[in-house]
């Protein structure tokens, strides 16, 4: 896995905390920092999921962009219910007209 540096300034006594609760736990406290941030970030992709998916629908993001943050199996899940609703309502359309 490709890795890259993020370097954060942080709040001594943050700090200080942060390295308690590494040697309680005994790992490394930018082992401790790279695991709370990455459950965080899955954390808040999946508060704002809806947010994406809409950006998607209209035309803010694209595929690859949707693909990157969400994967391909979810993408192409999303595309799958666009593709069913939209369907829909053609169909609904078509059937109001022919009710009228």
């Amino acid at each position: 896995m490709q890795t890259e540096q993020l370097n954060l300034k942080l709040q001594k006594d943050l700090l200080n905390e942060i390295e308690i609760v590494s040697n309680v736990l005994h790992i490394p406290k930018n082992e401790w920092a790279r695991n709370v941030l990455a459950r965080q970030v899955k954390v808040e992709l999946a508060e704002h999921k809806q947010f994406i998916v809409r950006q998607y629908i209209k035309g803010l993001i694209t595929k690859n962009e949707l693909i990157k943050i969400l994967g391909e199996k979810e993408a192409k899940d999303i595309d799958l219910i666009l593709k069913v609703g939209k369907r829909s309502f053609e169909n609904a359309h078509k059937l109001s007209k022919l009710v009228k």
